[in-house]
């Protein structure tokens, strides 16, 4: 589950859901009231139900969680409720091989694009 904000590319600061929503994600609340308030459409932008401001719930868990993982953007939760932080995997160093490889397929395609506006 994502940690950041669908509304604003940025990680969620205030989590909420509607009650009307049936998903776990959330959305950032002072985004989405930002949004209503010059453009009042009320539409949950998880999944376009209506999701009204008297509707609108701070998830208490998701707040929790945000707190305790600052260094992440994504959590799992687990069959039994509980949840875990999802750490990105470490790229392996690039080998000198790769890239040489990577090199020269770079310059091929650029050659290519360039022959192709001659």
């Amino acid at each position: 589950m994502c940690l950041w904000s669908i509304l604003g590319k940025m990680r969620l600061t205030v989590p909420c859901r509607a009650v009307t929503c049936s998903h776990l994600q959330c959305f950032d609340a002072a985004l989405y009231l930002q949004m209503n308030e010059k453009k009042p459409t009320w539409i949950c932008p998880v999944c376009d139900k209506k999701a009204d401001y008297e509707n609108l719930i701070i998830d208490g868990l998701f707040l929790e969680i945000l707190n305790d993982c600052s260094d992440v953007d994504e959590i799992k939760f687990q069959e039994d409720g509980t949840w875990c932080p999802m750490r990105p995997k470490k790229d392996p160093p690039a080998t000198t091989r790769t890239v040489r490889r990577w090199s020269k397929e770079v310059t091929e395609t650029l050659q290519g694009c360039f022959e192709a506006t001659d």
